[in-house]
C-alpha cells in the first residue's frame, strides 16, 4: 500500500502542467503553469517581467492544483500551498533550464526559473482528504 508521500510525490511527477493562483493586491490571479519538480519542490520558468513574478515579489505565497483532467474526473489530484524562495544550486539550475529549454522559445534572458517550497500538500479525491506539511 502506497504511503500518503508516495501517492502525493506520484500525482507531482505525473503532472507537470496545473494552475498557479498569486495576489495582484487583493485580486487572485489563475494561470496554467508548467512544472518540473525535485521531491516536493516545484519549479516552474516565466518571463522574467511577467505579472506572476510581479505578484510573488509582492507576497511569495501560491496555491497549486495538479493532477485534474478532463479525462479522469475522479483521479486523485494535490492543493499545494508554497512559497517562493531562492535556487541556491547552480547544477540544479542548469538542470531546470534545460527542461524548460525545449518549452518556451523566448531568449534565456529574458527568462526567470522560480522555486516553490511546499508548505502544506493536500491529496483530494482519495478518500479523506490528507494533508502533509512540512
Amino acid at each position: 500500500m502506497e504511503t500518503l508521500k508516495e501517492k502525493i510525490l506520484s500525482i507531482i511527477k505525473d503532472n507537470n502542467i496545473g494552475t498557479m493562483a498569486t495576489l495582484n493586491g487583493r485580486q487572485p490571479y489563475v494561470r496554467y503553469m508548467t512544472f518540473t519538480n525535485e521531491d516536493f519542490v516545484l519549479y516552474a520558468t516565466t518571463t522574467e517581467d511577467s505579472q506572476k513574478v510581479m505578484d510573488l515579489n509582492e507576497n511569495p505565497y501560491t496555491h497549486i492544483l495538479l493532477g485534474y483532467t478532463k479525462e479522469d474526473m475522479d483521479a486523485p489530484y494535490v492543493e499545494i500551498t508554497a512559497k517562493l524562495s531562492e535556487i541556491k544550486d547552480d547544477t540544479l539550475k542548469m538542470k531546470i533550464t534545460n527542461f524548460f529549454k525545449d518549452i518556451f522559445t523566448s531568449d534565456e534572458g529574458d527568462m526567470v526559473t522560480i522555486q516553490l517550497d511546499p508548505i502544506t500538500i493536500k491529496l483530494m479525491n482519495d478518500g479523506e482528504p490528507q494533508e502533509l506539511n512540512f
